[in-house]
């Protein structure tokens, strides 16, 4: 039997109002779910850099805090990476794959090799640096990477990515190295309506150990001149960096030159040297001041030449009408 039209709406209504109320539902036990297995933890030591001679020892520790509400589970092991892009990225490399011109994993042990840490509290990983005989002078790079195991199972509830960090190794061996950098770009747009005007400078490193540039660029033009320090980067062997500065304000003017001026090195005394020129000029508001400019004059000359018209226009007299003369009454 078909129902009337007023009782088929209401049944439509309670139908979308009970939907509603278990998407409300379904979306707050997601939202608690997702609370619940929040795992956060903090890495005491993110870098450990040490400076050894080949045959050396060394040891030393660092630590790893829980920062959130549920115990966590870690398996500990020690990587090879390298820098494949241009913003310092470490991409860390199954067993034996890097060059050992380069690798370090393979001289660094770490205890213990699972752990778990309750809420707010920490872990501490006593590690060993063990240097080979015939270690090749330079830099060479690994990371304790830090697993975080997580439970799956009948209980187990909420999805949880499970993300390695670690702590990168900066092992210096002392020797010969060879040290050497260049300026693979410096460069910013030739022609710029408007400012800010941002300069892309890359530098990359072809040496044997990791570096840093330090220096500024320098931007001088009309009524402006501001330096700007590089930022404090390392440069792996074999990759370039990027660095990114941005000059001036949204209206600015004419030529403008830019000068970096910057050393790197283990004694900081090899020079990085670039020169740059760009314009800057808002053309459209220079041509929309101009069109102002010519319609103002135009306006006034218009004026001008219609008060002049109107003075040599020559004059229309006036007639005068003959006053009425009235008739006087015969005497």
């Amino acid at each position: 039997m078909k129902l009337p039209k007023n009782l088929q709406l209401k049944k439509i209504a309670r139908a979308a109002g009970l939907t509603a109320t278990l998407v409300l539902v379904l979306s707050v036990v997601t939202i608690a779910t997702a609370q619940e297995i929040q795992r956060t933890f903090t890495l005491v030591n993110p870098t450990l850099e040490h400076k050894l001679n080949p045959g050396d020892i060394a040891e030393g520790t660092t630590k790893i805090i829980n920062d959130g509400s549920t115990p966590l589970t870690f398996n500990v092991g020690v990587q090879d990476f390298i820098v494949s892009d241009t913003i310092g990225t470490p991409n860390l490399l199954p067993p034996n794959t890097l060059d050992t011109k380069y690798s370090a994993a393979a001289w660094i042990g770490v205890t213990p090799a699972t752990f778990t840490v309750n809420p707010r509290d920490k872990q501490v990983i006593d590690y060993y640096v063990h240097v080979p005989l015939n270690a090749r002078p330079g830099g060479h790079y690994a990371a304790i990477v830090y697993t975080p195991v997580v439970k799956t199972g009948a209980n187990a509830t909420g999805g949880v990515v499970n993300a390695e960090i670690g702590s990168i190794f900066y092992i210096t061996i002392n020797g010969p190295i060879t040290e050497k950098s260049i300026i693979s770009k410096f460069f910013a747009n030739g022609f710029n309506e408007y400012g800010p005007v941002k300069i892309l400078t890359q530098i990359k490193n072809l040496g044997d150990l990791h570096t840093k540039a330090k220096g500024a660029i320098t931007v001088s033009g009309l009524f402006y001149n501001q330096s700007q320090s590089l930022a404090d980067f390392n440069i792996f062997p074999g990759a370039a960096r990027d660095y990114q500065n941005s000059f001036g304000q949204t209206l600015m003017l004419g030529r403008y030159k830019a000068e970096l001026l910057a050393s790197y090195g283990v004694n900081n005394n090899l020079p990085l040297t670039a020169t740059l020129y760009f314009w800057v000029i808002p053309w459209r508001l220079i041509l929309l001041l101009i069109l102002i400019a010519v319609a103002i004059i135009l306006g006034i000359l218009y004026l001008k030449k219609r008060k002049k018209e109107g003075e040599l226009e020559p004059k229309v007299p006036v007639e005068e009408k003959p006053e009425a003369v009235t008739p006087q009454a015969e005497k």
